[in-house]
């Protein structure tokens, strides 16, 4: 039987998904609560499926469909750690400084 893994935001990524639905929430209200459904769609997708995506560095990246981020997440043996949720258009410089 496969362990379930612990999930574990960092702080800096608790605030990315914060500023996203601030972001998207003023430019049209309830925007910013579909950019947090599918930022938590896309924990439970990684969770099933959690070394099944491109490996960037150290980290693996998660492509939110409908909004331009990425999830970037290791993996223990027991814990999944989200490190960040990165908006695209970001200095890559910054992905890869995590």
């Amino acid at each position: 039987m496969k362990k379930k893994l612990k999930i574990e935001i960092e702080q800096e990524a608790l605030k990315e998904i914060d500023q996203g639905y601030e972001w998207y929430e003023k430019k049209l209200t309830g925007l910013g609560s579909e950019f947090k459904e599918e930022v938590d769609n896309s924990f439970k997708l990684i969770l099933s499926s959690s070394n099944g995506y491109k490996k960037f560095g150290k980290h693996r990246q998660f492509p939110l469909n409908r909004f331009p981020y990425v999830i970037l997440y290791e993996i223990t043996k027991s814990v999944l750690y989200i490190d960040a949720v990165f908006h695209t258009s970001q200095d890559p410089k910054k992905k890869t400084s995590r």
